[in-house]
């Protein structure tokens, strides 16, 4: 599901399957969420490989670790998609735009266009 605003303001969500194109305005307003999730996903993928360096001599423990690092991708991926957008890699997102796609890379804040 992706968020659209209405009129007003408020902000409504929409089926992942509906096609979302973003205006620059509106793409701008993404930003703010994509920093914050991607951030967190960030933080805790830092965690994640540092535990793996440590416990790389023991495959059950790193296999673990990499599972869980696998979910954070996952999961930020997935955040990523509900808000219309399309992750390029981690912390890459394109964005649908009338006329093209803008590009937003951690910790900008600011858009690409491509």
């Amino acid at each position: 599901m992706s968020l659209e605003t209405s009129s007003d303001n408020i902000r409504t969500i929409t089926p992942l399957n509906a096609q979302k194109v973003y205006g620059h305005q509106e793409a701008l307003e993404l930003i703010p969420l994509l920093m914050i999730v991607t951030s967190k996903a960030k933080k805790e993928l830092s965690v994640l490989n540092s535990q793996l360096g440590f416990f790389k001599n023991n495959s059950d423990k790193a296999n673990d670790i990499q599972n869980r690092i696998g979910l954070v991708l996952q999961t930020w991926s997935e955040k990523v998609r509900r808000l219309g957008c399309y992750p390029v890699s981690m912390a890459k997102v394109r964005i649908p735009a009338e006329e093209g796609q803008f590009l937003w890379e951690y910790p900008e804040n600011k858009l690409f266009m491509h």
